[in-house]
């Protein structure tokens, strides 16, 4: 018994999209050109699960297309002031392991589900926990789930980090792990990660640490994200764009950048509420409070300028943003537009392929 779909592009399929059941729109959303995205129907034992789940939480007016979450590991011994895992998990945000010998042998499963029905997924290690934070664990997860992988060779695991070069070491001992994994490296300016972001690596380490992960073929990718306006974030957010794209020479697969927010279980579960400064009591979303709309503006306007005039040229897209917030951006002819609400198939961001 199916309980929810899962939309797909068709850069998604191994196989021809004409196989599966085309989705053409729903009533009053319009429609799209046929074979644009797939209604795939999910099983009951893959929707949510221990191990497997599928994110479809954020609803209305915000952008976020559905992803496939992977939590062998959850938690975080890192303590950003901002982090939603305090209310995720009702202020105990303590690092754990789950048997990964379980872990392993649901993603064969849902892995054998995935090609059965022609579909290539990422799944996102990194939703419920730094995905690198402990390096013990991971080099235990990478050798309970590389045999798996190696035996689904289409679907990729996205893990997601604050860390620096010590925590990618486990990526480097072993060759091929890039045909398996994908990075992506959380990066705010200095002054906001000192203030915010305590127990994370610096951010030039996670910078150094990208390239290295470049220099072994690794797809990796950067979220600038949450920015958060400190004085004088202007010149602290550029000169970190900077020092990535021109210093370190790190070309990303992609950028996601996002703002300050906050989901009314974090604010119920923070303990340091020095940042709640900036968020807009008047702004609320389908995804909890944001900076004044305004601001937002000034902000994405500002980032994606810098990003674009120190030559980058590929993928850039919000997190967790309002569909109004992308459609002012696209007017002023910086982003692209996001496609079918709910849907959202023209969006290429941190959490999908």
């Amino acid at each position: 018994m199916s309980v929810a779909h899962y939309y797909v592009r068709r850069d998604e399929l191994v196989r021809d999209a004409s196989s599966l059941h085309s989705y053409f729109g729903r009533e009053g959303k319009g429609v799209l050109e046929k074979g644009a995205y797939m209604e795939v129907s999910v099983p009951r034992r893959f929707f949510y699960s221990s191990f497997i789940a599928l994110f479809s939480k954020p609803a209305g007016d915000i952008v976020c297309p559905h992803f496939w979450e992977f939590k062998p590991l959850i938690g975080c011994p890192f303590n950003c002031s901002y982090c939603y895992l305090n209310g995720t998990f009702f202020g105990n945000k303590a690092p754990k392991m789950k048997n990964l010998a379980d872990a392993s042998r649901i993603l064969d499963q849902f892995l054998g589900w995935a090609d059965s029905q022609g579909l290539r997924v990422l799944l996102n290690a990194g939703e419920l926990t730094d995905s690198l934070a402990m390096p013990d664990w991971t080099r235990a997860l990478i050798e309970a789930v590389l045999p798996v992988l190696e035996c689904h060779p289409n679907h990729k695991i996205l893990l997601l980090t604050k860390g620096g070069v010590r925590h990618v070491a486990p990526l480097l001992e072993d060759k091929g792990l890039n045909e398996f994994f994908i990075i992506a490296f959380s990066v705010n300016p200095p002054r906001v990660s000192q203030l915010y972001e305590k127990g994370a690596a610096p951010p030039n380490e996670r910078l150094e640490a990208s390239k290295l992960l470049q220099g072994k073929g690794f797809t990796f990718r950067i979220r600038l994200d949450p920015i958060i306006p400190i004085d004088g974030w202007r010149i602290d957010y550029a000169v970190l764009i900077k020092m990535m794209l021109k210093e370190y020479g790190l070309k990303p697969e992609r950028i996601t950048i996002g703002s300050l927010r906050g989901l009314t279980k974090t604010l119920r579960f923070i303990k340091d509420r020095e940042w709640l400064k900036y968020l807009d009591k008047s702004e609320k979303t389908g995804w909890g409070l944001k900076l004044n709309t305004e601001l937002r503006i000034e902000i994405y306007t500002h980032i994606i300028k810098k990003l674009r005039e120190n030559g980058y040229e590929k993928h850039i897209a919000l997190c967790k943003e309002t569909s109004d917030m992308w459609q002012k951006l696209v007017s002023k002819g910086l982003l692209n537009p996001p496609g079918t609400s709910g849907v959202w198939e023209l969006v290429s961001c941190n959490c999908i392929l």
